[in-house]
Order: C-alpha cells, then structure tokens, then sequence
C-alpha cells in the first residue's frame, strides 16, 4: 500500500518546483538571458524537480508493483508499462530522468538553449504524472 503522505508531499515539492520555474523562465528572453544566474538556477531546479519525480516513481514502484528499478529512467518505463502511468508519458518522463543524470554527470555537454526549451515546454508532463498517481492511488494530491 502506498503511504499517502509521501505522494502528498512530493507532489507539492514538486508543484512548488514547477511555479518557480515558470515564474523565470517565461520572461522574455533578453531580459532571461542578461543574467546568466537565471539558466543555472532552472538547471538546479529541473534536477530538483526530477529527484521529487524519481522518488514518488521509485515509492510507487516499491509499494504497487513490488519493484525495485536500477535507474530513474528505468522507474518511469516500468509504471507505465504496469499501466500505473499511459506509455507515452512514461516515455517523456524516462527522457527527463535521462537529461537530469545529463545535468548531473555531464553537465558541460548540455545546452542551455535545450533547457530553456524544456523547461517551457515539457514541465506539463509532471502535472499528468501527479494526475495518474491520484488516479492510480485514490490519494487526493492538493492542486
């Protein structure tokens, strides 16, 4: 069974992640790009943000399918092949996981137009994966 005050609180951090987020990287982009602060405080927050998703995947995959994943990208993969999550997320989700390890561990690869971009465009799929979790659980997940 899962324990409901784990999907709580790691769906607020994440929510919370998300807002922060949001509120920088939507501003135009000279005022965004004069402060190079800004991409290395989203690049922080995207690893954050990933790590809140990684573990409620790994908390889900413990308790609902009795499975202990080898990576953050092979979690996303095994909920939705388990139904817990649609494919097709549990794709987008397994591609996050991977470019959170690429800002960990390779950090001087990554381009910072890239995560700019996905930090405008691919956060939507976070708020899926909460909404599958409540659905999967019947764990009421504050908006």
């Amino acid at each position: 069974m899962v324990n409901p005050e784990v999907i709580r609180t790691k769906a607020a951090a994440i929510r919370r992640t998300i807002r922060r987020i949001h509120q920088l990287v939507f501003q135009p982009d000279e005022q965004f790009w004069s402060d190079e602060r800004n991409i290395e405080t989203v690049k922080l927050w995207v690893i954050e943000l990933m790590q809140d998703a990684a573990d409620l995947c790994n908390h889900l995959a413990a308790r609902l399918i009795h499975l202990a994943p080898t990576s953050y990208p092979e979690c996303f993969e095994l909920l939705g092949e388990e139904g817990i999550i649609d494919p097709s997320l549990a794709d987008s989700l397994r591609q996050m996981a991977r470019f959170r390890n690429l800002l960990i561990h390779r950090y001087w690869d990554v381009d910072d137009q890239r995560v700019l971009e996905i930090a405008r465009t691919q956060l939507d799929d976070l708020e899926q994966f909460l909404e599958a979790i409540a659905h999967a659980t019947g764990v009421a997940i504050e908006p």
